[in-house]
């Protein structure tokens, strides 16, 4: 929950930055701005993978070039739908859809960075927990024995014929 929640004020800020970079976007208040980041999130998890189904020959022959038009679309739906968040025209829509995600994830990279690394302290402190640190000991123990027990071999003897 507590990441859906972090993921809509994200998307959020997002969508401010970009309505603040782009003059054919107008959002009334910042509560529009968390309502738009909730219609997205919405279209692009029911609507963007089934318009993706429709369009695969044309978005295929474009080279996913058309995935920038499917996310323009959603934009403008996004402006008729939601009141207080208006689109002036397809190519704002069209950059919308370019620089919301790219503001997002920027946004939203400490945040990972900072999952990575708990993943990361997690996974790579092992030698604290005590099945480990046990079999740690015992490998240590048994390759000190093999080393005693190692049987030292004269080599020169058997090539001193050799040259």
């Amino acid at each position: 929950m507590r990441d859906i929640f972090f993921k809509i004020v994200v998307n959020a800020v997002s969508v401010l930055a970009v309505a603040w970079m782009l003059s054919g976007i107008h959002l009334e208040n910042a509560f529009t701005a968390i309502m738009v980041a909730i219609v997205l999130a919405l279209f692009n998890t029911f609507l963007r993978p089934l318009l993706i189904a429709l369009t695969f020959q044309i978005t295929a022959i474009t080279m996913g070039l058309f995935l920038l038009v499917i996310n323009a679309g959603i934009v403008m739906l996004a402006g008729a739908i939601t009141p207080g968040f208006e689109v002036a025209s397809f190519w704002t829509a069209f950059w919308f859809g370019i620089l919301m995600p790219i503001i997002s994830f920027l946004l939203g990279l400490p945040e990972k960075i900072r999952q990575q690394q708990i993943i990361i302290k997690r996974t790579m402190n092992f030698d604290d927990h005590p099945a480990f640190k046990d079999m740690h000991q015992q490998q240590q123990s048994e390759n000190s024995q093999d080393f005693q027990d190692a049987e030292i071999v004269d080599d020169d003897s058997e090539n001193s014929g050799v040259r």
